[in-house]
């Protein structure tokens, strides 16, 4: 997994707190499935970040769009997930018949609003760690068809697809027309700008004004994205009809189900400037958002249009209506694309925008479901896995200050529940039956509660959920780090099996803790005899990033697998995971060997379940991953679990959940291709063992949602390994310690592991 070097390099990080990470997110919701998700991979989470529209309106620019992003970064939103840097519209050049094209029929940029052109700018945004989002409308341009101009990479024209009777909508230049589906060349037109958008580092794509008729260009727009190769996240705008709810999210990451958030009441042209919406529009989203519960899930969310919180009363609302706007766009598992300018952003959001209680609720997976609607007073309602329960109770009135109130037996359970305020943090102690609030107009509450007889609250005598078994085995390092004691982890998390790092070579041949303590006799076996008495189990990694390995020191495959043997034999092991990495990874004769050795190992050793862990591109594999494959498959080596080490990507980067599930699909797809295997068996042949909190490379870092990211993904494909590198990590730092034995972020112990202990296989 990691090793002593890596450890020193953990130590020079520096371990001051940089803002609060999403400690206390919730776990994964337990509820009905929605409909099928688009399965390109992208926003198993709803996406965080910027849009231009609200505030840059018709005027966006080259400068205001670098301004905006580095602002994510300097505010330290971009650290608490918010990492979508999205250009709306209005970045095009238009003439008196609409849009001009450039020689494929294609929109031409305002080279007047953007010198230097959409790929610098994607460029520019990509260098802050940042992602880069764009925007589009269905049809063809008017002057693309009156110039008749060819489309890229073929012998037809713009007048070949072009269905002149019928005109799109368009907000900006208009003149556009629809394309019809069914002539030759209407697919590679779109596939030509989607291939455009791709080489400017475009990862999110709008496209606006979609009605039902839209529906093949939705679909051709999706095909189009995929064929380029390159993840984009895919959103439809706005006022979607709700009659063709499964039709968007199979083909689409997000869809807006109402019209703009945004008044146009300002005092700038159409209604430009501030405020930028009001109440209304807001409290408007409610039965909306009731509405188009059901179809939200992992791949495809309810967009409920921009989050207006930053810049104070200004926006067009007080305090508590921004706190119950961000309240409902959590509950809803709405997409948190902010629409103000983060270039003055307000003390007061800005503690808003920063509380990770919110994020999380916002990220955990799942839409919540309206229990009361009692004139201005709604409670809405999700449950969590583990028997919790995150509830939100509105005063959605303008006047006057309003009870409201909730039986637990409305969320779900009877009795007494464990309160906590997410807002605030505080905890309220146990309250029986039922929950109300007085609260002010357009003021929330948001509350998590935990069922006094659920299988987590104390003196519970409800079946606990079935343990975390062999795949979760997080990694516990016994020679740095203050390690913990395994058996108060298992009693904390529920976790039974560890894995323990690291067996190396003691300058020769023979297998060594650290390569200098023995296999037994000694404080290493005692550790594993207390894990086994607790009734847990343990598995050992030989290897690591620094020391003396033995895939280098044993000659040949037979001695190599003698050592292995020695390891296994000490404790009996069921599973035994090979950590390569440095020199070892990089010689392809050592890797030849420990393929080879693994082999004489398996056939010596029935049942024996081997892991190879190394370390991954953003994409996967790289070429020494792929090479390592392949040679187990050409040697007919079973390994049972390939797993990787999803971080250190470089960049600074944030968005490290999804960043793990695309490097995971890339790992599925070689080992697939190497071995033959069906979707369903790659997935269970497959893991990852990522990093909690700060990583190697300054700036990453990995939270708690990111962890909850990778349980959805875990779950949805029933992955062969979920673990991460290390229980020695798993808390917060504090005076005198530094990050050998902490995570560098803000958390409760063992906040991640609490996570990953939910998945079951």
């Amino acid at each position: 997994m990691t090793g002593i070097t890596r450890v020193t390099r953990v130590r020079s990080l520096i371990v001051a707190m940089v803002g609060l990470l999403i400690a206390s997110a919730v776990p994964l919701l337990a509820a009905a499935r929605p409909a099928a998700a688009s399965d390109n991979g992208q926003s198993v989470r709803p996406a965080m970040g910027w849009s231009s529209w609200s505030f840059a309106r018709r005027t966006p620019t080259e400068a205001k769009i670098k301004a905006q992003a580095d602002a994510l970064v300097s505010t330290g939103l971009k650290d608490h997930g918010f990492v979508y840097v999205n250009l709306d519209d209005f970045w095009q050049k238009c003439d008196a018949d609409g849009f001009v094209v450039d020689s494929y029929g294609r929109w031409s940029v305002d080279t007047a609003k953007f010198p230097g052109g959409i790929k610098e700018l994607a460029d520019y945004v990509h260098s802050k760690g940042l992602k880069f989002g764009f925007y589009v409308t269905p049809g063809i341009a008017r002057n693309a068809v009156t110039r008749n101009t060819p489309i890229e990479g073929t012998s037809y024209h713009a007048k070949d697809i072009a269905d002149t009777s019928k005109p799109e909508k368009n907000y900006n230049c208009k003149n556009m027309y629809s394309i019809d589906y069914g002539k030759p060349g209407a697919q590679e037109f779109v596939n030509s700008w989607a291939k455009q958008f791709a080489s400017w580092g475009v990862d999110y794509l709008k496209i606006d004004g979609v009605g039902s008729a839209d529906v093949p260009d939705v679909q051709a727009w999706d095909t189009a994205l995929r064929a380029t190769g390159r993840p984009v996240n895919y959103a439809l705008s706005n006022n979607l009809p709700i009659a063709n709810a499964a039709t968007w999210r199979r083909l689409a990451n997000s869809w807006r189900t109402q019209g703009d958030v945004e008044c146009y009441c300002g005092p700038g042209a159409n209604g430009s400037g501030y405020p930028l919406t009001d109440w209304s529009h807001v409290a408007g989203r409610f039965d909306s958002a009731a509405s188009w519960q059901r179809y939200a899930g992992p791949g495809g969310w309810n967009d409920l249009d921009s989050l207006e919180l930053g810049n104070g009363d200004q926006v067009g609302l007080t305090a508590d209506q921004r706190r119950s706007h961000f309240t409902l766009w959590a509950m809803a598992a709405s997409p948190l694309l902010l629409g103000t300018d983060l270039t003055h952003l307000d003390a007061v959001d800005r503690a808003m925008l920063t509380n990770d209680r919110l994020i999380g609720v916002n990220q955990d997976g799942v839409a919540a479901s309206r229990i009361v609607k009692s004139g201005a007073a709604q409670v809405w309602s999700k449950r969590e896995s583990d028997g919790q329960y995150v509830v939100a109770l509105f005063n959605t009135g303008t006047s006057g200050s309003t009870s409201v109130g909730v039986d637990w037996s409305q969320v779900g359970f009877t009795g007494s529940g464990d309160v906590t305020d997410l807002w605030s943090g505080s905890h309220k102690g146990v309250i029986a039956d039922s929950y109300a609030a007085t609260l002010r107009p357009g003021e929330t509450r948001l509350i998590r509660v935990k069922p006094a007889g659920s299988p987590n609250a104390p003196g519970s005598r409800q079946t606990r959920a079935a343990a975390p078994g062999m795949a979760v085995a997080p990694y516990e390092y016994l020679g740095w780090g203050s390690p913990p004691a395994p058996a108060s982890v298992m009693a904390a998390t529920g976790v039974r099996w560890f894995t323990l790092a690291f067996v190396l070579s003691d300058g020769g041949c023979n297998p060594k803790w650290d390569g200098s303590r023995p296999l037994t006799g000694g404080d290493d076996q005692s550790k594993i005899n207390a894990i086994r008495a607790a009734g847990g189990d343990v598995m050992v990694s030989v290897g690591g990033w620094s020391g003396a390995k033995l895939g280098e020191k044993c000659s040949s495959a037979s001695a190599l697998a003698g050592a292995y043997q020695k390891v296994i034999k000490a404790y009996g092991l069921k599973a035994l995971d090979i950590d390569i990495e440095n020199t070892e990874w990089s010689s392809a004769a050592v890797r030849q060997r420990v393929v080879d050795a693994l082999k004489i190992v398996k056939a010596n050793n029935a049942g024996l379940k081997t892991v190879i862990t190394f370390g991954a591109t953003t994409s996967g594999p790289d070429s020494t991953g792929v090479d390592m494959i392949k040679r187990a498959a050409d040697s007919g080596l079973a390994n049972d679990v390939w797993c990787i080490m999803p971080f250190d990507f470089g960049g600074g980067a944030t968005t490290m959940g999804t960043l793990t599930t695309q490097a995971m699909e890339g790992l599925k797809g070689k080992v697939r291709s190497a071995y033959g295997y069906t979707d369903a068996a790659a997935y269970a042949h497959i893991g990852l063992s990522s990093m909690n909190g700060r990583t190697d490379d300054s700036g990453e870092r990995v939270r708690v949602a990111d962890f909850t990211t990778m349980l959805a993904y875990a779950r949805q494909h029933h992955i062969g390994r979920l673990t991460y590198w290390s229980v020695n990590r798993d808390r917060a730092c504090g005076s005198g310690t530094d990050g050998d034995s902490c995570s560098g972020v803000a958390q409760q112990p063992y906040d991640f592991l609490k996570v990953f202990a939910q998945y079951t296989g």
